[in-house]
């Protein structure tokens, strides 16, 4: 949602104000009703209440969230039976109580944490830099008003989790608990499965035109056309915009001076270096021997002796073999002592003994390349494309700020977007299938957002990964109703042939379950029934041995929990098909490989208890303080 919608949407709340009327208005089909000057919170902490729109920006950030994952498979319909209001409510409060906690405790996120943190989070970054515009634009994105908010928010999440931190870190863990942990992820089970796919039974069943008939009647519903709308579409291309966009001499001065470290190749210099290893704990007397080779070499360097000869000869590095050559290197290439070293020399220079955490070292310098700087000209096409760039992207929002506020005092996209000079396309009626070929409506936000409105529903401006702002209004909407039959015939014989397959899978399936639990192995149940076994590799807990599709988890679950010899209870139902499963054998976690691994599983296990622990604590903590929810506000949003 734009910006103006997320700061709760204050053009229309002006609206309010100057109209003097009551006004009822919807945010991504929520609606908030004002009445006169009071709104009702959705929640209250000790009395401190959390708003409408506080709750709705929460909301929003969720839903996005949402949709990013889910992709096409997202409908709001599908967030709401997850409960995710409630949800979202529920984390407000637990997040407002911690931060108070924290605070409490002292607990303080120095402001270096927050730049280092947003600096370094590669979503916010151009080419390996920190880009300001980019961060800008996905903050917005994000469902934030400014980069400010995004950051206090930030600074809440890194707060909440030192707390977090504090708590689960300090969880204590026994030998006794580490080792059992150690037992059950690292036991290994052999499984035996008896497969049986209905898809190979489809040859021993009859099914006519007639059965196909039949079955298609009573299952209509999975023989529906596709969803079709038709809609009207605004595009605001920040590419499109910039072709008309003038760069001034004067933008571009400033912006190659802003970005004049790109355009800067450091100094680089040209070394060889000879060195003897001394690792950080040798005793004095190989400290004294290493300390004798490196003077040798350095004394048959000043008697004259090539530099690359010595090298090759006396060098521990790598770089032996091409007489110590390491290149052409920058500041910032090399431990500080060396490098302090080379950047004091002049070519040609050969070096004291210098000493480094990896031992000590003869250097050579070999040249010097002095600070280049690109001129203007040089970088001017790429420059201008970047300003460009930039300056669409700033004329695209700015446009769907007043594409905003023109939906606000217009009565339909048309109108809305003739009041600013904006083009509206028509569309459809469209397929979502139909619609990937449409270089607007391929964007999954888009799209999801075109196939899930209704006709009158208000228009809303979503921004896509592009960075366009797109506004659509649907139409029509052509539900989908079942095909007739003559064209899905064969669809629904080959759907009802499959039917009786399963049915007779089934059957089958239950008298081979039958047979094994009277005690026959799974060689003796594939002979009988001339049906396929399978034998797993050995397998952990987690899966890790074997990627079968029949390795289930709830395979995994149930035969983890059984003695060697025994068959789940039950058909399984997995990928493969219908399966009976058994516990052919079981391998006891090798004791050989405790002792490396105790403190890797020590600090898994204490991240396990530090959550029950961190849970318990928090219900305590909402037990010291009044939480009020107001559902019926919660139902109305």
């Amino acid at each position: 949602m734009l910006e103006t919608m997320r700061n709760q949407a204050q053009s229309w709340i002006a609206k309010v104000i100057l109209g003097g009327v009551v006004l009822s208005f919807a945010l991504w089909g929520i609606g908030d009703y004002f009445l006169g000057s009071h709104i009702e919170p959705v929640a209250e902490v000790d009395g401190s209440p959390i708003t409408q729109a506080e709750f709705a920006q929460a909301y929003e950030r969720q839903l996005n969230n949402y949709r990013s994952m889910l992709g096409s498979q997202f409908s709001k319909e599908l967030v709401e039976s997850l409960g995710l209001k409630n949800t979202t409510l529920q984390t407000m409060i637990n997040r407002r109580l911690m931060v108070e906690q924290a605070r409490k405790l002292g607990l303080v996120v120095p402001a270096s944490m927050i730049v280092a943190n947003v600096r370094q989070e590669k979503a916010f970054q151009s080419a390996g830099r920190f880009d300001p515009q980019r961060y800008r634009i996905l903050t917005r994105n994000m469902g934030f008003a400014t980069p400010q908010d995004y950051e206090q928010e930030l600074a809440r999440d890194l707060l909440i989790d030192m707390l977090q931190r504090t708590m689960t870190d300090s969880a204590r863990v026994s030998d006794a608990e580490v080792h059992d942990r150690f037992v059950h992820d690292y036991e290994k089970r052999v499984f035996a499965a008896i497969i049986i796919d209905p898809r190979d039974l489809e040859k021993e069943v009859s099914v006519g035109p007639e059965q196909a008939k039949a079955w298609y009647e009573a299952h209509k519903q999975d023989y529906l056309s596709p969803l079709r709308v038709r809609l009207r579409l605004v595009d605001i291309d920040p590419a499109e915009l910039a072709k008309d966009l003038t760069i001034s001499k004067s933008e571009l001065d400033k912006a190659y001076e802003e970005n004049i470290a790109r355009y800067t190749k450091p100094e680089q210099r040209h070394a060889r270096h000879i060195l003897v290893k001394v690792g950080q704990q040798a005793s004095e007397g190989a400290r004294k021997a290493a300390r004798q080779k490196i003077e040798a070499a350095l004394k048959r360097i000043r008697g004259g002796e090539d530099f690359a000869k010595v090298a090759r000869e006396v060098s521990e590095d790598p770089t032996a073999a091409k007489g110590g050559d390491l290149g052409w290197f920058s500041r910032g290439s090399m431990v500080a002592p060396f490098e302090e070293a080379v950047f004091s020399m002049n070519p040609g220079e050969v070096s004291d003994i210098v000493e480094t955490p990896f031992g000590f070292h003869i250097i050579k310098l070999e040249g010097i390349r002095p600070e280049q700087v690109l001129p203007l000209e040089k970088v001017r096409p790429e420059l201008e494309a970047e300003i460009r760039r930039n300056m669409g992207a700033d004329e695209a929002y700015n446009l769907s700020q007043d594409l905003d506020d023109a939906l606000g005092r217009e009565g339909s996209l048309v109108a809305a977007a003739k009041a600013i000079g904006l083009s509206v396309r028509e569309i459809g009626p469209i397929s979502a299938t139909e619609a990937l070929a449409d270089p607007v409506l391929a964007d999954a936000t888009v799209r999801q957002r075109a196939f899930s409105m209704q006709p009158g529903d208000p228009v809303d401006i979503e921004e896509t990964q592009q960075g366009h702002f797109v506004a659509i209004e649907v139409v029509e909407r052509l539900e989908p109703k079942p095909l007739p039959f003559a064209k899905v015939a064969e669809r629904a014989l080959a759907d009802a042939r499959l039917a009786a397959a399963r049915e007779k899978a089934d059957k089958l399936a239950e008298e081979v379950l039958k047979v094994a639990a009277e005690g026959k192995n799974a060689e003796a149940l594939a002979q009988r029934f001339s049906l396929p076994k399978f034998i797993s590799k050995p397998v952990r807990f987690n899966g890790d041995g074997d990627k079968a599709d029949w390795l289930t988890r709830a395979v995994l679950d149930n035969g983890f929990a059984l003695p060697k010899g025994a068959w789940l209870k039950g058909v399984q139902q997995t990928p493969a098909g219908l399966t009976i499963v058994q516990v052919q054998d079981i391998l006891a976690a090798p004791e050989d490989e405790f002792a490396a691994r105790k403190e890797q599983i020590r600090q898994q296990v204490r991240q396990a208890k530090g959550a029950v622990r961190f849970a318990r604590w928090m219900s305590a903590l909402r037990d010291e303080h009044e939480v009020r929810i107001h559902q019926d506000v919660l139902s109305r949003l």
